[in-house]
């Protein structure tokens, strides 16, 4: 994006987490919207709005990969880092329906180190 302040969508049911990735995201200079519910995050997303969305996968209503979805079915180019508890996707049942190019998604552990948050978020908006 050039010189332009990067813009980052966390939605995250953890409002501690969600609050503390936010922070450290705006410390580095990431503007950032911050949504504990997935319907209110989906209800006000915009297609160009965002240059990377870091989801949570188990969230009540509408959990990550399924708000990944519908994010992509409204801009086709949005970037995602999924953010997960367990170490294995398979805990979960099902996985996304990722049909992404090459950087447009990454997979990280939670709780996730800031230095590392901030090497993968400006790898993949950079």
């Amino acid at each position: 994006m050039g010189s332009a302040m990067r813009r980052v969508l966390i939605v995250d049911d953890e409002e501690d987490l969600g609050l503390s990735l936010k922070i450290v995201l705006e410390r580095n200079g990431f503007s950032t919207d911050y949504y504990t519910s997935s319907v209110l995050a989906l209800k006000n997303f915009k297609s160009g709005m965002y240059d990377l969305v870091i989801l949570d996968i188990k969230m009540p209503d509408i959990n990550g990969f399924e708000l990944y979805n519908c994010f992509k079915s409204i801009d086709t180019e949005i970037k995602t880092l999924f953010l997960s508890a367990v170490s294995s996707l398979e805990c979960y049942g099902t996985k996304p329906k990722v049909d992404a190019k090459e950087g447009e998604t990454h997979f990280a552990r939670k709780p996730i180190r800031n230095h590392d948050l901030i090497e993968i978020v400006n790898s993949m908006t950079n």
